[in-house]
This record gives structure tokens, C-alpha cells and sequence, in this order.
């Protein structure tokens, strides 16, 4: 499989005028060379890209010309080429250029961070020094699965295989680290309900449930389930982030409950945001139907690429423009900010790295975006904030924003 690089290198405030008119620019570019952009999107960035020559045609474009000589540099430099010189205006290099740079791992990749509250934007390049108080990334699955009978055990310390047996039904470690649960064919099923908890500091954890579903938890977040499923319907609680691929069963609705919420589904993807800390709670599908129904009577039908989102009112609202991408970046292994504060950053490198965050000072409201791999240690995603001009100070594992 292609690595990809652990950061991504954007346009800037022109980009966004010249291919899209709002903040997914970002995201736009990143789709294009490292997804499948439509034909229209595609159409976008090659436009942009031409636009922008070296007589400086568009105002403020002498940035936007060093990102394309960089993009011409470093690829070339990577793949040891001699000094064969191609223009690296031409869109037929973008193109090669946004191949190799899918094929080949390059340390020294460029991530934006863009701020929103500036016109201009900075293009951070991340081959620095590592810091002497640093915190690495997750390297290990911590989550901890509690039995009926209170007996806890944590995935790392388990060995493949049988970790338990609770009436017909064996709870197996598999050997990428699923847990799965399989019943026996003879006898009834002796329901009891388990509790799958991954803490901050830990990798995502997956689950395979009795009737074959299957559910990625993210950090701080946890899943009550029975061992089988029997009656009428297939109920689980979750506290934090989930995403479930649901088998189908048209007589036994699968039901996720958080607090007062229920999301219904017969067989689908979705993928269910239910932080406490969070704003609101924000159910996207991915495939399938889904509804999302609160304290028993208001209730709201989705469709795939819609969101529902309830907010700490109670309000429940549709909506119809959502980045997939963003959604999805955790399960992914990426952080993918989209025009969010330094609050909301944080929570995110808080629960990943395991680590508490501190202010000195109130943080200001500015905005933003930016893409990068939850792989790097949390100095690689601080110091790229720091060419917005937001400080940083990291003792042990305690960050403060200054």
C-alpha cells in the first residue's frame, strides 16, 4: 500500500477565490491528490493552477508561485532526477507531480494552516528539530473491555484468541486486533452486556458485534452492548465518537442510544459524533437510511451526505453540506481541522495525545484549517500552529497555549 505524506500542502486566500468561493479549498486540493475528485473539481484545481503564472498575472500570486516551485523541487529532488528541467507552471507536471507524490513518502511535506481572521495565509515547512518536551503519538490499543461480571481486561495485555466465554457466546481477540463475538449454534443465548471503553492515549478500538456488525470507536468515547442480540430490536448505548457499519435485519431495527437521542437503522453506515464537551451531537450517514428520533417523539429522516445535529437545546436540524472527508478523518487516522478554534483543536490533541491543556490568557476566536496525520508527535501538529503566531509551552504531558 502507498504511504501517503503526514501533512499536505494547500493554496492560499487566492486559491480560494480561483477555486472555490468558501473554506473547503483545503479540502479540495487534498481530494485531488490524494482521493477521486469529480470531473468538475477536478476541472477547479487545474484552473487554478494554470491561472497563476509567473508574470504574476493574479494579485498576490508571488506566494502561490512558491508553492509550485516547491511542489517542482521537491518532487524532483526525491526522485534523484538529473537536471532534465520541466516548466513547473505546466499543468502536465501538476499532474505527475500530485502522482509521485501519492507514490513516494516525503518527509519534508508543507501543511497551511489557514487563518482565517488574516487575508493571507502560512505555509509552514515541518522538517524542524524535535522538541526536547515532546508526546508520541499512540502507539498502542489501551482500550478496556468490561465483562457482566465486572471482570476488565486491556486489549494490549490480551493474547489472540478466546478471552471469554459468557453462556454460548465466545469473546475472541482476532489477530488485527478486532473483538469479536460469536455464538454458539445449540442453546439459547445467556444475554449478558459488556462495555468496550477506549481511553485518551489510545488507538481507535473495533468491535464485531453478535449479528455481524461492525463498530470503530474513537478516544474517550465507550460502547454498551449485550453478547447477543434477541427480541425485537439490537439497542446499544455509546458515549463520544463511533462509526457502525450495521448488518441488515429488517425485523430487528438496530437502535444507538446517547442520553435521550435514538438513531434507527435497519442496515447502514454512520458514523455518530456524542462528545459531552462537543457543542452538539451530530449523526452523518454515509449509506443507507437513518433516523434520528429524541425523547420519543421529534424525529428527523436522513439521507447518505447529510448530517443530523441535535444541540444542547434539543433542536434537531438537517444538514446537507457536509465534508465527508472531515467527518471520517479520525477513522482515517488524520486531523482534518475545518475552520475550527484553538478550543477546538485542542480537544482533539487533548483526547489523541492523552495529554491536559491549559490557557494563560483568553484564546481568541480566530479560525482554522489545515490537514495532518495523527501519526506525528503532538509537537509536528503545535509548531505548524505556531506560524499563525499561536504559542505553545509543553511540560510533560501539559500544554499550554500562551
Amino acid at each position: 500500500m502507498v504511504r501517503r505524506p503526514n501533512c499536505h500542502f494547500v493554496g492560499t486566500n487566492n486559491y480560494k477565490k480561483h477555486c472555490l468561493k468558501n473554506n473547503k479549498g483545503i479540502r479540495l486540493l487534498y481530494k485531488y491528490l490524494f482521493g477521486v475528485p469529480s470531473f468538475e473539481e477536478k476541472i477547479n484545481v487545474e484552473k487554478w493552477y494554470e491561472d497563476i503564472d509567473e508574470s504574476g498575472d493574479i494579485a498576490g500570486s508571488d506566494e502561490l508561485l512558491k508553492v509550485k516551485e516547491q511542489i517542482y523541487q521537491r518532487t524532483w529532488n526525491e526522485l534523484n532526477y538529473s537536471a532534465k528541467v520541466i516548466p513547473f507552471y505546466k499543468r502536465t507536471f501538476f499532474r505527475v507531480a500530485a502522482a509521485t507524490v501519492v507514490a513516494v513518502c516525503i518527509t519534508s511535506a508543507y501543511f497551511l494552516f489557514l487563518n482565517k481572521s488574516k487575508p493571507s495565509a502560512t505555509i509552514a515547512k515541518i522538517r524542524t528539530p524535535a522538541l526536547t518536551n515532546d508526546v508520541a503519538a499512540p502507539s498502542g490499543n489501551k482500550a478496556i473491555l468490561t465483562l457482566g461480571n465486572g471482570k476488565t481486561i486491556v486489549l494490549d495485555s490480551a493474547a489472540n484468541g478466546s478471552l471469554a466465554q459468557q453462556g454460548n457466546v465466545n469473546v475472541s481477540k482476532l489477530s488485527n486486533g478486532k473483538i469479536a463475538y460469536n455464538a454458539e449454534s445449540n442453546g439459547a443465548a445467556e444475554i449478558q452486556y459488556n462495555t468496550l471503553t477506549v481511553p485518551k492515549g489510545s488507538k481507535p478500538a473495533q468491535l464485531v458485534l453478535a449479528d455481524g456488525s461492525e463498530v470503530w470507536l474513537d478516544l474517550a468515547s465507550s460502547i454498551t452492548y449485550p453478547t447477543a442480540f434477541v427480541g425485537k430490536e439490537r439497542k446499544v448505548e455509546i458515549t463520544g465518537e463511533a462509526y457502525f457499519e450495521v448488518a441488515h435485519n429488517k425485523a430487528m431495527p438496530f437502535i444507538v442510544q446517547k442520553g435521550d437521542v435514538d438513531i434507527k437503522v435497519l442496515g447502514t453506515h454512520f458514523n455518530v459524533n456524542a462528545y459531552n464537551e462537543e457543542n452538539s451531537l451530530k449523526v452523518t450517514l454515509l449509506e443507507g437510511a437513518v433516523n434520528v428520533e429524541r425523547n420519543g417523539n421529534e424525529s428527523l429522516d436522513i439521507q447518505p451526505g447529510q448530517q443530523a445535529e441535535i444541540n444542547r437545546q434539543g433542536k434537531i436540524g438537517l444538514n446537507k453540506d457536509v465534508d465527508l472527508d472531515e467527518v471520517m478523518a479520525w477513522k482515517n487516522n488524520w486531523f482534518n481541522f475545518n475552520s475550527l478554534t484553538v478550543q477546538e483543536i485542542m480537544q482533539q490533541i487533548e483526547r489523541w495525545y492523552n495529554v491536559s491543556v491549559t490557557y494563560e490568557g483568553k484564546p481568541g476566536n480566530k479560525h482554522f484549517s489545515g490537514i495532518v496525520s495523527r501519526s506525528n508527535n503532538v509537537s509536528e501538529v503545535l509548531k505548524i500552529m505556531k506560524q499563525a503566531e499561536i504559542k505553545f509551552k509543553i511540560e510533560g504531558k501539559n500544554i499550554t497555549v500562551l
